[in-house]
């Protein structure tokens, strides 16, 4: 690490941005169900509506203003207004990426042409600094001016002038789809004093990509003195609060000495509840390998990302390989499938492709989008006993039996030969679904009711706390793989490296993509590879979308609250609002309605 011992996560900025994050979720579902019209108008209010909440020249802004891109020249060919959109998102990240099932050839060429009518910005961290307020909590924003591939980070490295600590590193927060970030420093945390600070990209392999400032020669935030940090407003409850008061604690102590009868509550509840729920996603994909978008500038794409492609097909669901030596026998147990790439005959050359190899790289799962997510249907049955007048203490299971992925990869059943030749290297290659196990959790609840004994709807609160896991339906914005290549189907292409002014391959800047191993060959072989490819990405289907699943938990707690109609003195409804926090492998927070009939005695 370049400074400070610990990278904490920042502060996200809420509002605005959020706000943006939402919206492009939702022009992003409305573009695959081929909502093209309303993903456009979900964009342009979103918009409109950051630019008058202030976040004119904002970073986030670039996806929006990518995507915007791609769907008027999806709707129209209208290549003026793709050129404006394409300018309005480099001006704010100079090199602000296109979402890959929108990144055709000819849009990516008027995206380059807007960029080039853009003055790229000098630093490589590109950063304004806010106003120092000394009583207030301080926003920084910056933009790494360069790529950053799909799990990097920005880190800022700050501490007040004249600390003696280390520098402390904290992840600036982004959406996942630019190359900027943001934190606040609270008040609190910088006491009034000047910061000096400095910021770096790091790629996912912590390897630096760019800086703005060191260790040594740090930026330095100067403290306005004469700023005032805004006072919350405030005011009295009001003439006559207190005498009302105390009227009702009269009330209160009157009640309280009335002798009480039996209660009315039913003893015993047995509720069969069907609910659903809304989490937070966040983290990474359950099923979906870091995907490659080789093909698209800047992306990566080299020996490395071949062998874990080949790795990732050979080991199906089973583990990968877990170092060089152990993928070296792979190789030489797949040779005889006949034309399978990147499998020498020698043991010279596989050592050497398998020194490639890299088991923790190969491992990563896709990073998905943080924002809400489904958590489509559950059932939760519970029994409850009543304790005292009005406090019931169960327990219960969550068992979600909808999860709502749709995951498809090469066949894993078939043995690798039958694979290679009907999955791996066909234009249109059926896939095998994966879903993932089955969901449960279990827990207690406390709940006490309020009202009258003698009513029969009463409301209630309370708390539970239980063990188990829940699944988030996320939708991953790009198609499936069904060729198990680790390329999304609709962005299958059979080499990354650039082509010449020529139209013909430059070998010694090309890489092949796994299974096309002659697609940086000239001539008739590398054709039909290319080809092949190709075929495969024009017959994908565009509703092919790829729905993975985030897990939260498996530890959970959180309050209810909720209501109970007696209809009968063996027969209720309920309806109940579950808000909980589950950690700690994946935090989250889910909220759970779960609504049905209860068998009461």
């Amino acid at each position: 690490m370049v400074a400070g011992a610990f990278l904490a996560p920042g502060v996200a900025h809420a509002g605005p941005r959020d706000d943006l994050a939402d919206a492009y979720i939702t022009a992003a579902d409305q573009l695959n169900n081929l909502d093209l019209e309303g993903a456009l108008a979900s964009l342009d209010a979103a918009i409109s509506n950051a630019l008058n909440a202030g976040l004119a020249g904002d970073p986030s802004l670039a996806k929006m203003y990518a995507m915007r891109a791609g769907i008027v020249w999806s709707l129209a060919n209208d290549r003026a207004a793709a050129l404006e959109s394409c300018l309005e998102a480099v001006k704010v990240d100079y090199n602000a990426k296109l979402p890959i099932e929108l990144a055709s050839e000819e849009l990516t060429q008027i995206c380059n042409e807007a960029r080039a009518g853009v003055t790229r910005p000098t630093d490589a961290v590109v950063h304004t600094q806010p106003p120092g307020t000394p009583n207030a909590d301080i926003e920084f924003v910056a933009v790494a001016n360069t790529v950053m591939p799909v799990g990097s980070t920005l880190v800022m490295y700050w501490r007040t002038v004249g600390s003696d600590a280390e520098h402390a590193g904290v992840e600036m927060v982004g959406d996942g789809e630019g190359n900027w970030g943001a934190i606040t420093i609270t008040a609190s945390e910088h006491g009034g004093k000047d910061i000096e600070y400095f910021f770096y990209a790091f790629d996912p392999t912590q390897k630096a990509l760019a800086n703005r400032g060191d260790k040594q020669n740090p930026l330095v935030l100067k403290m306005d003195e004469n700023a005032v940090a805004p006072v919350a407003a405030g005011g009295d409850t009001g003439d006559g609060g207190e005498d009302k008061g105390e009227d009702k604690d009269d009330k209160d102590d009157k009640d309280d000495k009335k002798p009480r009868g039996k209660s009315s509550l039913p003893r015993v509840f047995i509720n069969l509840g069907i609910g659903t729920g809304l989490g937070i996603a966040r983290g990474t994909a359950e099923l979906t390998y870091e995907q490659y978008t080789p093909g698209i500038p800047g992306a990566v794409y080299g020996t490395r990302e071949q062998a874990c492609a080949l790795e990732r097909w050979y080991a199906g669901q089973q583990p990968l390989a877990g170092d060089a030596f152990a993928f070296q026998q792979h190789l030489i147990e797949v040779e005889p499938v006949g034309a399978t790439p990147y499998t020498p005959g020698d043991e010279a050359a596989r050592t050497a492709f398998a020194t490639a190899y890299d088991p923790g790289y190969c491992n990563r799962r896709h990073p998905v989008s943080t924002g809400f997510a489904l958590a489509p249907f559950h059932i939760t049955p519970e029994i409850g006993v009543r304790v005292g007048r009005a406090l019931v203490i169960s327990l219960y299971g969550r068992l979600q039996v909808v999860t709502g992925s749709r995951v498809f990869t090469d066949d894993t059943s078939l043995d690798r030969a039958t694979s290679y030749n009907t999955n791996v290297r066909a234009a249109a290659p059926p896939g095998q679904q994966q879903k993932p196990p089955f969901t449960w959790a279990i827990g207690a609840k406390a709940k006490y009711f309020f009202g009258k004994d003698d009513r029969k709807f009463r409301v209630f609160a309370g708390g539970f706390a239980g063990y188990g896991q829940a699944r988030l339906r996320v939708p991953m914005n790009f198609a499936n793989d069904r060729n198990g290549n680790s390329v999304p189907d609709l962005g299958e292409v059979a080499l990354s490296g650039p082509l010449n002014a020529q139209g013909e391959v430059e070998p010694s800047t090309c890489t092949a993509v796994w299974p096309y191993h002659a697609g940086c060959t000239a001539g008739a072989e590398g054709d039909v590879d290319r080809t092949l490819a190709l075929n495969l990405r024009g017959g994908t289907d565009l509703d092919d979308e790829r729905i993975d699943t985030v897990v939260i938990g498996p530890a959970m707690f959180g309050a209810l609250f909720g209501f109970n109609y007696q209809l009968h003195k063996n027969f209720a409804l309920f309806a109940e609002l579950n808000i909980g926090a589950w950690l700690p492998d994946t935090t989250s927070a889910l909220f759970d309605l779960n609504v049905g009939p209860a068998i009461t005695f």
